[in-house]
């Protein structure tokens, strides 16, 4: 048990989601801290897949496992906004030698918005510029209008230059 669930954590701080297809059963629930619901693998991998492409899991630490829960640390900076840390227990179920449902309850939460002050005008400048690209993108999808989205496009490329350069 402790290995699947330490190559789980691995997986997710090395951003290797397709590795989870040996970790997970096919109808795999995965339960995040918040209570969004994620049923089965694709969609777990999916939400993965997002959130490694928007920050970085800079650790997520196995403390303790015992009796299907698992103990454990995580911290996670997302690209622009700031980062979150906390700790946290998991209820894990397993089935034909794979997990089956993965339940998360956290506590001890620190956030931390900017993550680093020297990037504080940068962050809110990225900020800016990612919700004026979801507006033109929500926009152009309503009117079918190739303008707003090329404008969308174009906030979207200028945001990617912004967090490269942070």
């Amino acid at each position: 048990m402790y290995e699947m669930i330490d190559s789980f954590f691995s997986a997710v701080k090395n951003k290797e989601i397709d590795t989870l297809d040996e970790l997970f059963t096919e109808d795999a629930v995965y339960i995040d801290r918040n209570g969004a619901t994620y049923n089965g693998l694709s969609q777990i991998k999916a939400w993965l897949s997002q959130l490694v492409t928007d920050g970085e899991v800079r650790a997520w630490d196995i403390r303790r496992v015992r009796d299907g829960a698992v103990e454990w640390y995580y911290e996670y900076r997302l690209y622009y906004a700031g980062s979150i840390s906390y700790d946290g227990v998991s209820i894990v179920e397993f089935g034909d030698g794979k997990i089956k449902r993965w339940s998360n309850y956290i506590q001890n939460v620190k956030k931390s918005y900017p993550l680093e002050k020297k990037n504080e005008e940068l962050m809110e400048t990225a900020g800016a510029v990612e919700y004026y690209a979801d507006w033109l993108e929500t926009l152009a999808m309503n009117a079918e209008n190739e303008m707003l989205q090329s404008a969308a496009d174009k906030l979207n490329e200028a945001l990617g230059d912004i967090v490269s350069a942070m």
